[in-house]
């Protein structure tokens, strides 16, 4: 009896033990679950979540668009070039586009219409035929972050800034094809440009915002870059200064159109 009794608590014990191991091997499997659903199921989720409804907001930038004064229009390349080097042969800068099927003889880009509008009928007292057209540039649509409202403002003052800084070049180009230009405008343009790069626009998180920044202060270098060539063109009266300007105008713009399309 007395043995029986002994056995029984051992019995007890034992059970006693497996009870006890069996509930700490249920937490740990609990806990060891749990674990795993937040690290595999949810935190990815959330994760995708976050990404999804990051870019939550947009913005519509401001509309880049310029004048052209058009000589003709042709259908074939030859023809365009065949004119082209009419006009070059008068002296007269040109240059030709396709636009679409079409190729557009140009001699001159400007953001302000009266200057497009001053330049043709110029052209067109010479006996030149010619006529101004507006180019619509593209309109983009920007997406940012919900906490970046105050890098909306500082890239859209970028933005301004930047075109304003344009209608300079643009103007100092009009003044250099009527000859009133002086060496002292030179100079001003360039200290616009000069000026903006000087300018600390920093953004601090959103990077398409950034990117927009980024890529206007590498146009406004290489703008800066080039003044040089201006300076000595005009110094030496060699009748390339209007088409430095105009091309340096216009490859700047179209610069402008390509880093803005590779945003999101």
């Amino acid at each position: 009896m007395v043995y029986a009794k002994e056995e029984n608590k051992k019995n007890v014990k034992i059970s006693l033990k497996k009870a006890v191991l069996l509930l700490f091997l249920s937490i740990f499997v609990s806990v060891l679950i749990g674990f795993l659903i937040t690290q595999f199921l949810i935190r990815p989720y959330l994760s995708k979540i976050s990404s999804s409804t990051k870019y939550s907001y947009s913005l519509k930038m401001p509309q880049l668009n310029y004048y052209l004064v058009k000589i003709g229009e042709y259908d074939n390349e030859r023809d365009a070039d065949y004119n082209l080097n009419l006009l070059i042969m008068k002296g007269i800068y040109g240059e030709s586009i396709k636009s679409n099927d079409k190729y557009i003889l140009s001699v001159g880009y400007f953001i302000d219409k009266d200057e497009a509008n001053n330049l043709s009928l110029k052209l067109n007292k010479s006996g030149i035929i010619s006529s101004v057209v507006i180019n619509n540039g593209p309109i983009y649509e920007i997406s940012y972050e919900e906490n970046s409202k105050d890098d909306v403002k500082t890239a859209l003052d970028n933005i301004n800034s930047f075109y304003n800084n344009l209608s300079h070049l643009s103007e100092l180009s009009y003044k250099i094809a009527f000859g009133i230009a002086s060496e002292k405008d030179i100079d001003e343009t360039e200290l616009y440009f000069k000026k903006y790069s000087e300018v600390p626009y920093n953004i601090r998180s959103d990077n398409n915002l950034k990117k927009i920044v980024e890529s206007t202060m590498a146009i406004n270098g290489h703008i800066l870059n080039n003044f040089k060539d201006i300076k000595t063109s005009f110094e030496l009266n060699d009748g390339n200064a209007y088409g430095l300007t105009q091309k340096l105008f216009i490859d700047s713009i179209m610069e402008y159109y390509s880093k803005m399309s590779s945003l999101k």
